[in-house]
């Protein structure tokens, strides 16, 4: 397992590959890259090469998007891995990927790439495709503070004069400036970081530096450098951070590490006070790897538990987090060894699709994005269905199915507890990999599979649904298997005219995943749970003409009820995330907020409207509704948040009533952090 490095949406990498390269399980070289996409759009990924190298593209959960020598598709926002791989071992040479990427008009940014608090970085201004509402070009990242002090961003260019503006979570501006802008953070909290430009495009590079507040208590335990052994204690003036979902907070120390050259580092830290849990991060921030009691010990706080990371590493700076299972922490012992040289690939080990056997996970196991694991290599003689239980008293089990080139086909781990995880799947002959992984622990485990040839038969027809109507469907019954071997069935609906389309998955059974397709099944968009926990969502603007959805669960099921709804609202292309219109002091606005309106960033659909002063003034907005709990921003034209109100105007209804300078302003009408609610509402605008 490598780290990737990063790579521009529009730009060039270029790279060798050769004998001090990584590895797949197929004994072949690769090199790894984080490809961040804030928006949805048209991705392009061209290969140069004189060697039979290849791309792959993997989303978040490593399943394969696409490959080849060009990739040219659809693609949401959100991170990627491309890989640049040799097609047989023993290939080396160099390459040369062009990436290219066209943002979605009308759509928000907001999967942002990371950056860390002492790092430089390059970018393109424009390559993302993200716009604020005058239409001015801009990059984006997220930055996540440790303890509380002074933030600063310097951003350099010779193509153009850049504007830096730091942004809290809310989308407020607490600095703006040319060049250089330092602003005052808090602990534990997140910022966003803008780059934009009064004049033009071109290149640039971006510097962060961090200085620590007085009396601030949350800083680098020590700057790893040198293979080191030490001991530290996890206390209530430790760093602190907060359990999404509980708001519990867990207490941490945090490790500064700096490789000078290509190798393998391996951080152990034992504690007889608590369960410590190891984290790895990057330079900006991104998760390399996890682990909790993979040291050995049992995964318990008696005697002594034990986590650990080994992990090939490229020369750079990286985060290392030492997390307490209890708030209360406790003393522990670190030991930080390094191996300079070439990754060492895992052993992969032959297992009998129709067998059983025992094994057992240690420190000196295989690491994985998955946490401790043993590799096995698989072959199905004939096209079946496969069934594999991992089960264990030592540790929380995980199964990944992937095929040879280390692609996620199928995953399920043990998500209660219970000591067991089973995963099926119907699949082609051929050789595959199964990861017998540790989410968490150490110790035996014992591994069953059971093989059943049995030859997929012909897909049944794609159930039609009306473009307003939905249907109820028992996973599986189609008889159709999906490429990752789990059931899916299909569905087609006809528009008859240009309109936005929106599908929905609905299950209390499966974790869905929808995916929509062209007439002749090229994949246009998909979706995992946007429309809350565990259900799918698409909004597409779409021309008249007929489509199709496949639907399935994200991870290995053995089926359950689902319905897949379809709703289409005929008509030319809306404005989605532009203003649908200006704003007249003293008139009312009416509207309805559905399907057809913007995406916001927090999963609510909204209508945004502008209206210009042409000097200071005090404005009232206003924003009722019966239908939904109303919720009232105001921007400015850069996109930064200036006021936001909730229940101001009496009752659920929202109102905002202050003093604003000349220019042009924006309205954000939407409900109040619910993504299902929608409906009538009216606004009302004063100026004096």
């Amino acid at each position: 397992m490598c780290a990737p490095v990063r790579m521009l949406p529009t730009g060039t990498a270029a790279g060798t590959l050769d004998n001090s390269s990584c590895q797949l399980s197929d004994a072949t070289a690769y090199a790894a890259y984080r490809l961040d996409l804030p928006v949805r759009g048209q991705l392009a990924l061209d290969l140069a090469t004189a060697s039979d190298f290849i791309l792959i593209l993997r989303d978040t959960t490593g399943e394969r998007v696409a490959s080849g020598l060009s990739i040219h598709r659809p693609a949401e926002a959100g991170s990627y891995t491309v890989l640049v791989d040799a097609r047989v071992p023993g290939q080396v040479g160099q390459y040369q990927i062009k990436s290219a990427f066209t943002s979605e008009p009308g759509m928000l940014c907001k999967a942002f790439p990371s950056l860390g608090l002492s790092q430089t970085v390059a970018g393109t201004l424009g390559a993302s495709g993200c716009a604020a509402p005058d239409g001015t070009a801009y990059e984006g990242y997220f930055l996540t503070s440790y303890g509380a002090g002074t933030l600063t961003v310097t951003v350099t260019s010779g193509d153009f004069t850049p504007v830096v503006t730091v942004r809290t979570s809310d989308g407020s501006a607490i600095a703006s400036g040319q060049g250089t802008v330092s602003a005052a953070v808090d602990d534990g909290s997140q910022y966003e970081a803008v780059v934009a430009s009064a004049d033009t495009t071109g290149n640039y590079q971006l510097t962060t530096t961090f200085q620590l507040a007085a009396g601030e208590t949350c800083s680098a335990t020590a700057n790893l450098t040198v293979p080191l052994s030490g001991t530290g204690s996890v206390t209530a003036n430790s760093c602190y951070a907060a359990l999404t979902g509980s708001g519990d907070l867990f207490f941490y120390n945090y490790y500064g590490l700096s490789v000078a050259a290509a190798g393998v580092a391996d951080i152990a830290v034992s504690s007889s006070d608590f369960a410590p849990t190891l984290y790895l991060l990057d330079d900006g921030g991104n998760m390399l790897a996890t682990d909790s009691g993979g040291g050995g010990g049992g995964g318990g706080i008696a005697p002594v538990a034990a986590s650990e990371i080994r992990m090939q590493l490229q020369p750079g700076n990286y985060t290392l987090q030492v997390m307490s299972s209890l708030a209360s922490g406790g003393n522990y012992k670190y030991d930080y060894q390094f191996t300079a040289g070439a990754p060492q690939p895992c052993g992969t080990a032959a297992l009998d699709p129709a067998g059983s056997l025992a094994g057992s996970l240690s420190a000196a196991s295989c690491r994985t994005a998955l946490g401790l694991a043993d590799l096995y290599g698989i072959t199905l003689p004939a096209a079946g269905s496969l069934q594999m239980t991992l089960s264990s008293s030592s540790i929380m089990p995980a199964l990944a199915l992937r095929d040879t080139k280390d692609n996620l086909i199928v995953f399920n781990e043990d998500f209660e507890g219970l000591g067991t995880t089973q995963l099926s799947a119907t699949l082609p002959t051929g050789t595959y990999t199964v990861a017998a992984a540790a989410v968490s622990g150490a110790g035996g485990y014992q591994l069953a599979s059971q093989s059943t040839p049995q030859p997929a038969g012909p897909c049944a027809p794609p159930q039609a649904v009306a473009a307003n109507g939905g249907y109820v469907q028992n996973l599986g019954a189609s008889g159709c298997t999906a490429a990752n071997g789990q059931p899916v069935d299909y569905y087609q609906f006809t528009l008859p005219a240009d309109g936005v389309v929106a599908a929905f998955m609905t299950s209390s059974d499966i974790d869905g995943f929808l995916t929509l397709t062209d007439a002749n099944g090229n994949p246009l968009r998909s979706d995992d749970n946007s429309y809350g926990y565990l259900d799918p969502m698409i909004v597409q603007f779409l021309p008249a003409g007929t489509y199709g959805l496949a639907a399935r669960a994200a991870g290995s099921t053995v089926g359950g009820l689902y319905e897949v709804d379809v709703r289409s609202a005929p008509g030319s292309r809306p404005p989605f995330c532009a203003a649908l219109g200006t704003l007249a002091p003293g008139a009312s606005q009416s509207g309805t907020l559905g399907f057809s309106s913007c995406q916001y960033t927090d999963a609510t659909f909204a209508d945004i409207y502008q209206f210009q002063l042409g000097a200071t003034a005090t404005i009232d907005l206003q924003l009722d509704s019966d239908a939904f709990d109303a919720y009232l921003l105001l921007l400015d034209s850069k996109g930064n948040v200036v006021d936001q109100d909730d229940d101001s105007g009496g009752g659920t209804n929202a109102r905002i009533n202050r003093l604003l300078g000349a220019g042009t302003w924006y309205v954000v009408a939407k409900p109040n952090g619910n993504y299902t609610s929608g409906g009538a509402y009216t606004m009302m605008f004063n100026a004096q």
